[in-house]
């Protein structure tokens, strides 16, 4: 039986008209989830920079008040609610492994409702965040990761080995979904959004790297061998940008996983 064609356009840009309405629900959910007014509540995301799509969700963050997330449907719209406090956020944007978006989503998102000023300073501290204060923790941080993700290149070559072809593509993708983030990291760039990163992280990081993850992502028409062995590459490249920040024994581990996956990285010069 023919499976009937999708929809050619099934989630277009946003319509003027589109942003006023969501404003307006955000507006309503604001008061929903904090009707004692207490809290900091902003509009984030897509429909603050402007790049929304007609499915794009409606994203709220209550500051200065506790709960669990909450995914809501409002006028057929899908709205994510963030709870958090003043010290969560400032944590953030001092996190490496967060500040990529916290820093431009504070620096972006609109303010609704701040009945204590908070959400006017986290602001301020997103405008005057510089490179400069994490650097230490950065470093630290992407020798953390490389080191943990040894395990992962262990896995696929595991799976490569058994004929696991799910489990090895599954393997290929993290790789090539993680490398992205440790690569572009050191090279002090705030992506601000998922949406279209991975394109822009390969167009940060150089043709070698892009034409890697391209292969390990099969948006190049690779094979599937060729895909895994893209990622194993690519994990062993983003290590290699990053000797530097790799010591001791976070640097055995790393080059002992390149070395298995057949991409040594000993002898590469610093930088």
């Amino acid at each position: 039986m023919t499976q009937p064609r999708p929809p050619r356009h099934r989630n277009p840009p946003a319509e003027p008209a589109e942003y006023r309405e969501v404003r307006r629900i955000a507006s309503r959910v604001a008061r929903e989830v904090d009707p004692r007014g207490q809290a900091a509540v902003l509009l984030a995301g897509s429909w603050v920079r402007g790049d929304a799509h007609q499915g794009s969700d409606i994203d709220l963050w209550v500051v200065g008040k506790r709960g669990r997330p909450r995914v809501l449907e409002r006028a057929g719209r899908l709205v994510c609610v963030k709870f958090s406090t003043v010290a969560s956020e400032r944590a953030e944007m001092r996190n490496p492994g967060r500040l990529d978006g916290a820093v431009p989503g504070w620096r972006q998102a609109r303010i609704l409702h701040d009945p204590r000023g908070v959400a006017a300073r986290l602001k301020a501290q997103a405008r005057r965040f510089r490179w400069k204060s994490v650097r230490g923790a950065r470093d630290l941080y992407v020798a953390d990761q490389l080191a943990a993700w040894a395990e992962e290149v262990a896995k696929l070559l595991r799976a490569l080995e058994t004929g696991e072809r799910e489990t090895a593509s599954v393997q290929r993708n993290l790789l090539a979904n993680h490398m992205a983030f440790l690569r572009v990291l050191p090279l002090e760039r705030l992506g601000d959004t998922e949406n279209g990163f991975w394109e822009r992280a390969g167009r940060w990081a150089g043709p070698s790297f892009r034409s890697l993850q391209r292969a390990a992502l099969g948006t190049d028409g690779a094979s599937w061998e060729e895909s895994c062995e893209a990622a194993l590459r690519l994990y062993a490249l983003t290590a290699r940008a990053n000797l530097g920040v790799l010591r001791g024994e976070k640097r055995r581990i790393v080059a002992m996983a390149c070395r298995r996956a057949g991409y040594p990285i000993e002898g590469a010069a610093r930088r």
